[in-house]
């Protein structure tokens, strides 16, 4: 169980913003895929090379995972639980890699998330900092507490794409959990990119990938 829930850390936010009429997926919607450690997604058009060896979670695990982590954060609440399940129209869980198999015997398992939602009915969400904004405020009220969550929110241009950072530590027996989740705006979808991490090695093998990400213009 303490494998799991490590494991889920980098999808609290997954889907957690959610607005008043549901408009889903467009029919030519694509969820990606890798080949030869490269991930890419025909809808975003965008790529991002992933670490040399990782484990590639299937759509069905990074939907169970998914689950999970909407499960630990709405807890016993009535109203989270809602949200969570409005979510599933408009979100999507493009990709999960993990270093390791999950369950294997490691102290952590530093992963890549990546998931879009549908926000052409939140026409306030204008760029990646609005949407984590508003991932922030839920986040804060979720049954799972970090410790630290970014009050403000670094724009950072990657290969020429605009993306808003903000930071997240954690506390978990024993260990700091640290996240970075990287938002921006695409075809009126949010774009987030969620690294998680406990050390500066493993921190550097996750940069290098999010440095690489590219989308066509």
């Amino acid at each position: 169980m303490k494998n799991l829930i490590y494991s889920i850390f980098g999808i609290l936010m997954l889907g957690l913003f959610t607005h008043c009429s549901s408009t889903g997926k467009p029919d030519n919607f694509d969820y990606g895929n890798v080949n030869t450690n490269i991930y890419s997604n025909s809808y975003f058009d965008c790529s991002m090379k992933l670490p040399d060896n990782w484990v590639i979670q299937s759509k069905e695990q990074t939907e169970r995972i998914a689950d999970v982590g909407k499960n630990l954060v709405a807890g016993e609440d009535k109203k989270l639980k809602a949200i969570m399940k409005a979510s599933d129209i408009n979100s999507a869980n493009l990709l999960a890699v993990f270093q390791y198999e999950l369950g294997s015997a490691v102290e952590y398992n530093p992963n890549i998330m990546i998931v879009a939602e549908n926000i052409m009915n939140a026409p306030g969400i204008k760029n990646g900092s609005d949407y984590l904004f508003q991932s922030r405020r839920l986040l804060k009220q979720s049954q799972f507490q970090y410790d630290y969550l970014s009050e403000e929110f670094e724009k950072e241009s990657i290969n020429g794409s605009d993306f808003y950072k903000m930071y997240a530590h954690m506390y978990y027996m024993g260990l700091e959990i640290k996240q970075i989740y990287y938002s921006t705006i695409s075809k009126g979808f949010s774009f987030n990119v969620i690294v998680s991490y406990i050390n500066d090695d493993q921190k550097k093998t996750l940069l290098e990938s999010i440095n690489s990400m590219t989308f066509k213009k």
